[in-house]
């Protein structure tokens, strides 16, 4: 499936390693590429995502600055996404840290992909839904193996860049 088909649903660890591992100042491209994704309606998050990215006072990093033009693109929890993410926990208890001080994101990401998958019967292809994110492919409790058992495509950051063509070149400076 090639990139212009595929609509992007980037989860918290995603945009967390964009902004730790490929700096604004070192990988413009990057940042500029998915600013189009936004732009086209090709990327998306929920709003739990941008709660863990964008603070709620206080200064914002480049990923939170980034993603804060584009809050219109997280989309809120609905009931069906309710059922859907406890449903997901019950399968896989270990996805969150029952310990945690704040919801977390990962079973609501994987909940809104679902619902959207849903929605689509008369007007896409489900398929086209991918969910990205840079959590452990090996790990049976993250959002990899969820994925895999309810049938939602998943990519890594790498292939999620070569699934859009991107190329990252580094050159010195003269």
């Amino acid at each position: 499936m090639r990139s212009e088909e595929n609509i992007y649903f980037i989860d918290s660890s995603a945009l967390i390693t964009v902004n730790r591992f490929y700096p604004k100042k070192v990988f413009p491209d990057l940042w500029l590429f998915l600013v189009e994704l936004f732009q086209h309606k090709r990327i998306f998050s929920h709003e739990m995502v941008y709660d863990e990215i964008v603070p709620s006072s206080g200064p914002k990093d480049d990923i939170g600055k980034l993603i804060a033009k584009y809050k219109s693109s997280f989309y809120p929890i609905t009931n069906k996404q309710g059922q859907l993410a406890l449903q997901i926990l019950s399968n896989f208890p270990r996805l969150i840290d029952a310990r945690a001080k704040k919801d977390e994101a990962d079973p609501w990401i994987i909940s809104l992909v679902i619902e959207k998958m849903e929605s689509v019967n008369i007007f896409g292809n489900a398929s086209d839904f991918v969910l990205v994110s840079a959590e452990s492919e090996k790990s049976d409790t993250k959002i990899p193996a969820v994925c895999k058992y309810y049938k939602v495509r998943h990519m890594n950051l790498f292939q999620f860049f070569d699934d859009n063509g991107w190329e990252f070149v580094m050159s010195k400076k003269s």
